[in-house]
């Protein structure tokens, strides 16, 4: 498995600098520019996108965007798978970087953090992962960092952060689809799934709060 992780960090970082003076890094908040770029350029402009996406995410931007934009480019339903795997794969990048490569240095740099994470995911790492990916606040990146450093076990932090990623995953790339069209629908479900999801997110941490006098929240 730890080979796997160094051979997916090369991988991605062979392609990083492949594409580092590529156009669609100026472009990747335009949808419509995207859309574009994909439906001239075909599976290879796929190929290059998703591999931006992932970097894009895996440093901190948005991936609401992400969604948005693949649901706009590629429809609902393969905007959101599409979405969804760039958003674990660009988690599993930092995962693995700091297992890996930069785990005594976030240790270092992070310590008073780093050992009140190690705490909170000591317990049922799966459920504490999901919390902090369904909750609005704190740092994407961070977690993942953290996580690596940690040691969260792998499964329980993928399928974690994938269970934990698909609400908003799912809101965003449903309205970027539907933004434009006469199918409105795509839309209204997105809503409801945003109120569904803040409602859900609302009991997690009620639980969580019920259960432990404190609460850990990664944030900046």
């Amino acid at each position: 498995m730890k080979f796997l992780k160094i051979v997916l960090l090369v991988v991605l970082a062979v392609l990083a600098y492949g594409q580092s003076n590529s156009e669609i890094w100026l472009h990747i908040a335009d949808k419509d520019w995207i859309a574009a770029y994909v439906a001239t350029h075909g599976v290879q402009g796929l190929v290059l996108l998703f591999a931006c996406a992932v970097i894009f995410t895996a440093i901190g931007a948005p991936r609401q965007l992400i969604a948005f934009t693949f649901g706009f480019t590629f429809g609902g339903l393969s905007g959101v798978l599409l979405a969804l795997l760039c958003t674990i794969l660009s988690a599993v990048l930092v995962y693995s970087l700091a297992q890996c490569l930069v785990k005594q240095a976030l240790i270092r740099y992070f310590d008073r953090r780093y050992q009140r994470f190690r705490e909170f995911v000591s317990v049922d790492p799966f459920s504490k992962v999901l919390l902090v990916r369904i909750f609005p606040v704190g740092s994407n990146v961070i977690t993942n960092l953290l996580s690596g450093a940690v040691g969260v076990p792998f499964m329980a932090f993928v399928s974690a952060s994938a269970l934990g990623y698909l609400p908003q995953t799912i809101i965003f790339a449903l309205a970027g689809s539907g933004f434009g069209s006469a199918n409105q629908w795509q839309f209204i479900v997105s809503i409801l799934l945003g109120i569904v999801s803040l409602v859900l997110t609302s009991h997690l941490y009620r639980q969580y709060k019920k259960q432990h006098s404190n609460i850990v929240t990664i944030g900046e």
